[in-house]
């Protein structure tokens, strides 16, 4: 949390509370933590690390998304 500014800044605007975040992507990829289990729930991906986990997770998301079929292709 120390990391997520914007995040810190909602809580200290009262937008939201710490108890609104749930799990962090590692605890949804471990499977310690159950992701969404609604389609009213939301998720929200906060990087607050180093440039090659974001690849590694966009990679991730990315080939989930052709396996599942879903999502937008957008031309270069």
């Amino acid at each position: 949390m120390a990391e997520c500014g914007d995040i810190l800044l909602a809580i200290k605007e009262k937008s939201i509370t710490e108890n609104h975040v749930y799990a962090e992507i590692g605890e949804v990829l471990a499977r310690t933590r159950p992701g969404r289990s609604s389609v009213n729930e939301v998720t929200l991906y906060k990087s607050v690390g180093i440039a090659i986990q974001d690849v590694a997770t966009a990679q991730l998301v990315y080939h989930k998304a052709l396996e599942l079929k879903v999502g937008t292709n957008v031309e270069v």
